[in-house]
């Protein structure tokens, strides 16, 4: 009988090196790999019929993957928050590590050498606190599922929003304070790959040439803080400043902290009206510091 494989089915391990873990993922997850195709024209003099162009398949682009991951108060998050942030040991590039799909008990999908590239910190009053992690890695092959450990989830403690505190130039924005976002970029470049050599070998799929090797070309932090305009606070109102603090705590509201912590200096915004209902003002910013250390600056608790 025929069997169809189902997205929201799909369960999710990481193998930093130690052995694959699993992670807890909202249902939008996506993964994929596609091949170059560097066509070449086949008209002549004496063959002026031939219009259309013939393939040449030699390599494959990248590998992509997008999931978003809610914050557990779990160690799981911890290690996919220094995937995102923390340079590899004595090195200014990151850490790479192996992602498993597995779809049911006999098939999975396996993304080799992969690496973060973006990951969205997504803080909304009263909502949970979830992070979206997407990258790119150097091979996706379709794999036997039957030798993969597989574990359950027993234990979810999900952390809502119930504080979110900020402070832009070391002042306390007010409680009309309704939305912040959270961004950190890491721009990568594959290095140059698919030699006349390397072509040569080449046949079918699986003896396509893949990328291998990356470099960590710039970093960018940045996002925005959106506050309704009030009477008793307005005089960022179309402003611009450089060179301030920005504070951003989400999480609970009593008791020891839990959520997530930015304590950024070095950074600029510039501040913009939104006409609406309510009128509201927003804060886009980005850090221009070089911390040594970026996991000081963005830390979960």
């Amino acid at each position: 009988m025929t069997t169809y494989q189902f997205k929201k089915l799909t369960e999710v391990y990481v193998d930093t090196g130690s052995g694959p873990f699993r992670i807890d993922v909202t249902a939008d997850i996506s993964f994929g790999q596609t091949f170059t195709d560097k066509t070449y024209t086949q008209k002549t003099i004496h063959e002026q019929f031939k219009l259309h162009e013939a393939s040449n398949i030699k390599k494959a682009n990248p590998a992509n993957f997008k999931f978003t991951i809610p914050y557990l108060q779990q160690a799981v998050t911890q290690s996919l928050l220094d995937l995102l942030v923390d340079f590899k040991s004595d090195t200014y590039t990151l850490n790479t590590f192996t992602l498993y799909f597995v779809v049911d008990d006999d098939t999975m999908y396996k993304i080799e050498n992969c690496v973060i590239t973006n990951g969205t910190f997504v803080i909304e009053k009263l909502e949970n606190l979830k992070i979206t992690l997407s990258g790119e890695g150097t091979k996706l092959t379709k794999q036997d599922a039957t030798s993969m450990t597989r574990s359950t989830i027993t234990t979810r403690t999900h952390q809502l929003i119930e504080r979110l505190e900020i402070e832009v130039d070391d002042i306390p924005l007010t409680s009309s304070v309704y939305n912040a976002t959270v961004e950190l970029q890491n721009e990568i470049a594959w290095v140059p790959y698919g030699t006349v050599q390397e072509s040569l070998s080449v046949t079918n799929a699986s003896t396509s040439i893949y990328p291998s090797k990356f470099t960590l070309n710039k970093r960018t932090l940045s996002g925005s803080i959106s506050q309704y305009v009030t009477s008793d606070f307005n005089s960022d109102l179309l402003q611009w400043k450089k060179g301030i603090n920005i504070l951003i705590k989400a999480g609970t509201a009593t008791g020891s902290f839990k959520g997530f912590k930015f304590d950024l200096s070095q950074c600029t915004f510039t501040n913009r009206i939104t006409p609406a209902e309510v009128y509201a003002q927003t804060y886009d910013w980005r850090m221009n510091d070089n911390p040594a250390d970026l996991g000081t600056k963005i830390t979960l608790t």
